[in-house]
């Protein structure tokens, strides 16, 4: 539902506000037509009470004459009297025939007009009626229940006035914040204050201050990462125009061919940065909030052991993989990027070894994880560079290998991403490097978020 929030509390107070007048005077009405009807009917009995003491004090012939002369010309009540000498009287309008004539109450039809009679007698055989209009009664109470709407006319824009005045009072904290929010500039991201906010608002507040966290990280990352492409790209291009150039001016085709292959070199390792830094951003961006789902980690180990195997062999590396028997490799994350997580690690690892070295990929189950290892034997990685190289564009260097710096980078992130851990340490028997990474197994019912954990931690 849409529309002005002001102008739809103030409708619904003020609907509320003349609903519930109309609804009491409803009842109000039907209340007071009950007791109407009950002290009606107890003045009807006793008016008819009083003319039957009248009986005994005149004579039969005066009786009706008399009483008919103290009658008030602007009564309401009506009354016949009936003698046993046949002798009669009346007052008003109320006349039906002697043989309708009923003891206790009733109620009548005379003339087309409705009545509520009383018939009462003595033991002189002297009969009373006594007898009120229905529309009498009926009247009184409509009366009584309009006299409760008469407030409305006078209470109700007054009321309306002062709800509307009250609501703009209520919402004016909202509409600061809201003013508050539009003069803000693109760049400004800082929290807003919860300190004037109303408790109600207090959790839109929150929701705010945690998107402008949100977004400012976001540019964070934006920049970093252009400022580590800008870095990181400078030095290939800068020797692939060098290299160019030597080409451009060689004096003989040998020259020119060596020129054009290191301009070829050059555009690879450009080509590697640009891929690495755009896998990193990715795992930094959308990729963590995807929704976990199950990756079988021994067919993309098996998948990626057969992609690198022409690199190993054309170095003479023994690369092997190792998948615990009856193991369920599953696990939560995005297929891509625990593909791409694989891929760095044996990337790493075959080109920072030796020719003639090996690489080992397992996988085994430890208590309620999965167990990657990575090994080989190169030279490994000084335990003073281990911490260091999971950051981006440290290189531990060694071998005289071209790199990014990146491999490792991407790999832990992709591993926090997913709820993991990870470990470098060297071999116990001779050079070399460990690589541990442990991931939680997928299990039934995990697809609320990442292997089952809060999908916003």
């Amino acid at each position: 539902m849409t529309g002005s929030l002001r102008r739809r509390l103030v409708l619904s107070l003020c609907g509320s506000m003349v609903t519930a007048w109309l609804v009491t005077a409803y009842f109000t009405y039907f209340d007071t037509r009950s007791l109407i009807d009950e002290v009606t009917d107890e003045h009807l009995q006793q008016s008819a009470e009083i003319i039957l003491g009248l009986v005994g004090q005149l004579p039969g012939d005066a009786l009706p004459a008399d009483l008919l002369r103290e009658r008030q010309p602007d009564q309401r009540l009506s009354y016949r009297i009936l003698t046993p000498a046949a002798v009669s009287g009346r007052s008003g309008d109320f006349n039906p025939s002697v043989e309708e004539w009923r003891a206790g109450y009733s109620d009548v039809i005379d003339g087309g007009e409705g009545w509520r009679v009383y018939g009462a007698s003595n033991g002189a055989g002297t009969r009373v009626e006594v007898a009120v209009r229905q529309e009498v009664r009926t009247s009184f109470a409509a009366r009584v229940a309009a006299h409760m709407l008469h407030p409305v006319w006078i209470a109700a824009p007054l009321l309306a006035a002062l709800i509307w005045g009250l609501v703009r009072w209520g919402l004016g904290p909202l509409e600061r914040l809201t003013a508050g929010v539009k003069q803000r500039s693109p760049a400004d991201l800082s929290p807003l204050s919860p300190q004037f906010a109303p408790t109600e608002v207090l959790p839109l507040v929150g929701a705010l201050n945690s998107l402008f966290e949100r977004i400012a990280l976001a540019r964070e990352r934006d920049r970093r990462f252009a400022a580590d492409a800008a870095h990181e790209l400078r030095t290939p291009l800068a020797a692939i125009r060098a290299h160019a150039q030597v080409a451009n001016h060689a004096k003989d085709m040998a020259e020119r061919n060596q020129a054009i292959s290191d301009v070829l070199v050059g555009v690879e390792r450009g080509t590697r940065i640009v891929e690495q830094l755009l896998a990193l951003a990715r795992v930094e961006h959308d990729a963590i909030e995807e929704e976990a789902q199950p990756v079988d980690l021994a067919e993309l180990a098996r998948e990626t052991i057969a992609l690198m195997a022409p690199q190993a062999v054309a170095r003479n590396i023994d690369l092997g993989l190792e998948v615990e028997p009856g193991l369920d490799a599953r696990v939560g994350g995005n297929a891509d990027l625990l593909a791409a997580m694989l891929r760095n690690l044996v990337d790493n690892a075959l080109r920072y070894i030796p020719e003639g070295a090996w690489v080992s990929v397992r996988l085994a189950r430890s208590g309620g994880n999965l167990l990657l290892r990575v090994e080989d034997s190169g030279p490994g990685i000084p335990p003073e560079l281990r911490a260091r190289v999971l950051h981006r564009f440290v290189r531990a260097g060694g071998n005289g290998t071209s790199g990014s710096g990146l491999g490792l980078a991407i790999v832990a992130a992709i591993v926090e991403s997913d709820h993991g851990s990870l470990a470098l340490a060297g071999r116990a028997e001779g050079s070399g490097l460990i690589v541990d990474i442990s991931l939680p197994l997928w299990t039934p019912g995990d697809e609320g978020g990442r292997n089952g954990a809060d999908p916003n931690p």
